[in-house]
């Protein structure tokens, strides 16, 4: 019986230690959109797959912050979320595209718009859109 209790309280310890706010870089806002690619011209089987969004602080932009997901959505689309992100601060969304990802004509695909700055309040959610094109 002692060694269940003992065992709870460094468990219940351990776990007060890891979770919270200590100062880390994690948050409770999110970054959400939809990232549309072109109708033709662009070889990729998984073109969601090959690209990341980049939530970072201003002053250290390929430093990635929060939790990405990208995956595939309906009409030649991919919807994405960054959850985790810290919140009454500015932050930079960016989108990146992997190597693999080209044109038919072997250009990388063209990304708009630019990275911008954004601030989330308290557990609210921000929503960016960003287009891939080849070609004029």
């Amino acid at each position: 019986m002692y060694r269940i209790a003992v065992a709870a309280l460094v468990l219940a310890a351990s776990g007060c230690a890891t979770t919270g706010g200590g100062g880390g870089r994690e948050g409770n806002a999110t970054i959400a959109g939809v990232i549309r690619l072109p109708e033709s011209g662009l070889r990729a089987d998984d073109a969601c797959g090959q690209l990341q969004v980049i939530v970072a602080s201003p002053d250290a932009p390929t430093n990635g912050l929060g939790r990405t997901m990208v995956k595939p959505s309906r009409g030649n689309r991919c919807s994405f979320t960054v959850s985790g992100v810290p919140s009454n601060t500015d932050l930079q969304v960016g989108l990146a595209a992997g190597g693999g990802l080209k044109c038919e004509t072997g250009a990388t695909p063209t990304i708009t718009p630019e990275p911008s700055t954004v601030k989330v309040g308290d557990y609210g959610t921000a929503t960016r859109d960003f287009a891939l094109s080849c070609g004029a």
